[in-house]
């Protein structure tokens, strides 16, 4: 099953870190490239159906709408960036309508060092430091891997798919609707979707409807009632059914958990942050 990720595929200076332990990431894509270094151990990456092994002190780097899979070995620790392109615009710009020869590379040994030091182990990160990082990966990057003129198939036409219901996903939205924006036969629209996606049409148009829901009741006080027919969902009863079978909770419940966890995370950031005053002398 190959899926996209909507919330790896946002602008406006977008990017997300993290550290895996023995984590397997499935086939999946999005708009904006993704860096892996493995740490320790060896991990398997699958990129557009080529097969790579990353061992420790190695780099990976998947331009935009690669479909890549990650299967670690055992006692391995990786970490992965997902960043927008405004980061490396002249990078993006250089490689548009193509599309990596290779997957690995090395960065020199100072490079890894700063990186190291700057994005993995500390986590305060400032655009400056995020783009001079970056900026070194993607030189290291297009050192090593040939760039070559990139074929508009299958997944240049899934990342148009996204696209369309990304844009489109708070109304009314039918198969019949995409066919026709595309200009294929419905039957053809129906066959590709089903291969490609591995999943029903409404099933990918409700993952993007509730990734809406999720961020209205985290960052706003509107009624789920609301959120349901904002979010382009046709009735309270089916948001609510969709929900809970994705998220094993209600919309209310989720917001009251998410509320207090944002409360708590408030709270240790303030003590954290009177725990570090200097004391005044009497």
């Amino acid at each position: 099953m190959i899926f996209h990720q909507p919330s790896n595929s946002l602008t406006d200076y977008h990017y997300n870190i993290a550290t895996y332990t023995d984590t397997v990431w499935d086939h999946h894509f999005h708009r904006n490239l993704e860096l892996i270094y493995v740490l320790e151990g060896g991990v398997l990456c699958t990129v557009n159906h080529r097969v790579y092994r990353l061992t420790a002190g190695e780099f990976g780097l998947c331009l935009p709408c690669d479909i890549h899979r990650y299967e670690p070995e055992e006692h391995t620790r990786y970490w992965v960036l997902v960043f927008s392109e405004d980061y490396v615009r002249f990078f993006t710009k250089q490689i548009a309508g193509k599309t990596g020869d290779g997957f690995s590379f090395r960065c020199e040994n100072t490079i890894e060092d700063y990186i190291k030091e700057r994005l993995i182990r500390n986590h305060v990160h400032s655009i400056f430091t995020l783009k001079s990082c970056l900026y070194a990966v993607c030189e290291a990057y297009t050192n090593a891997v040939p760039l070559v003129e990139q074929c508009h198939g299958e997944a240049k036409v899934m990342t148009l798919i996204a696209d369309y219901i990304r844009e489109n996903h708070t109304k009314k939205l039918t198969l019949t609707d995409l066919s026709k924006s595309f200009g294929y036969d419905y039957n053809y629209m129906s066959r590709f979707f089903h291969k490609a996606f591995n999943m029903s049409f409404s099933d990918l148009v409700n993952i993007y409807r509730l990734e809406t829901a999720i961020r209205l009741l985290e960052d706003t006080n509107e009624s789920v009632t609301y959120i349901a027919y904002e979010s382009g969902f046709q009735s309270v009863r089916n948001f609510n059914s969709v929900f809970f079978s994705k998220m094993h909770v209600t919309p209310s419940q989720y917001r009251k958990t998410a509320r207090t966890y944002a409360d708590s995370e408030k709270t240790r950031e303030l003590t954290k942050a009177s725990d570090e005053l200097p004391l005044k002398r009497c």
